[in-house]
């Protein structure tokens, strides 16, 4: 098993109090609620720090970090998809062979120094949504899919949560979302690289997500502004490992309808 300095959640005992807050917005009007259709598109920048078990426990996002999400809404119902890609750099923690800075990767029964790398995370996420009828809140269910180059497993997952999504129409609108996965699971091919016949491990972690934001509707145009925090938490279930992502973003939408 992987070992690493946990990092706390520091956020989490405003989670109920920030999407508390936005729940007192009003409710839309009961004409609103007819069963139209709109769509909308982001691009963000994100910035902040990573720690993925190849970081420091502070490493920063490097430049081609990005979410790209798109939303489709028909009634109560609504449709997200997102991707997101980070990129950081591994720390140097070793020496290679060849007497090169070398980043350290530990597995469960063993462990491979390579030359230092820049550390690529992605994940994929849909999520099936429904708005409650007297409050702009919707219930939510989600997969995920968070892939790496470096060798750790995949991890997939199914979860649940609450959004209170932007009204990308309004000059300035908040917007919020705490999702929660309580099995995140995927699997180390070898438990020692170096032993071909070390055999596979699981890997199981909880993993919390959490995003505050504001939406600017530009005068005159389909365009948005947004900007806001962000923080991913993956704990492990039998383990001392965790992976942490925080910090802000910013981007722009479009409104297609």
């Amino acid at each position: 098993m992987i070992c690493a300095q946990a990092r706390p959640y520091p956020f989490a005992p405003f989670v109920a109090l920030a999407i508390g807050a936005l729940c007192c917005m009003p409710a839309p009007a009961r004409s609103e609620a007819a069963l139209s259709t709109s769509g909308y598109v982001e691009y963000s920048h994100v910035f902040g720090d990573i720690y993925n078990g190849v970081t420091t426990d502070d490493g920063e996002l490097l430049g081609g970090s990005y979410t790209i999400k798109g939303r489709a809404n028909y009634g109560s119902l609504s449709a997200v998809l997102s991707y997101r890609r980070d990129l950081s750099n591994s720390q140097v923690n070793a020496t290679t062979s060849t007497g090169q800075p070398g980043t350290l990767l530990t597995f469960p029964a063993g462990s491979i120094v390579v030359p230092q790398f820049v550390a690529a995370d992605a994940q994929f996420e849909a999520r099936l949504e429904y708005r409650l009828q007297q409050v702009p809140v919707y219930l939510g269910a989600a997969y995920s899919n968070a892939t790496n180059n470096y060798g750790f497993p995949a991890l997939h997952a199914f979860g649940v949560g609450l959004e209170v999504q932007p009204n990308s129409r309004r000059e300035l609108s908040p917007y919020g979302s705490f999702f929660y996965f309580p099995n995140q699971t995927g699997v180390y091919p070898l438990a020692n690289p170096n032993n071909p016949a070390s055999g596979s491990v699981t890997e199981s972690l909880r993993a919390n997500e959490l995003e505050l934001g504001l939406s600017y509707a530009v005068p005159r145009t389909q365009l948005n502004i947004v900007a806001g925090y962000q923080q991913t938490t993956n704990v492990s279930r039998i383990g001392s490992f965790n992976f942490v992502l925080d910090g802000p973003f910013l981007g722009v939408g479009y409104r297609i309808r």
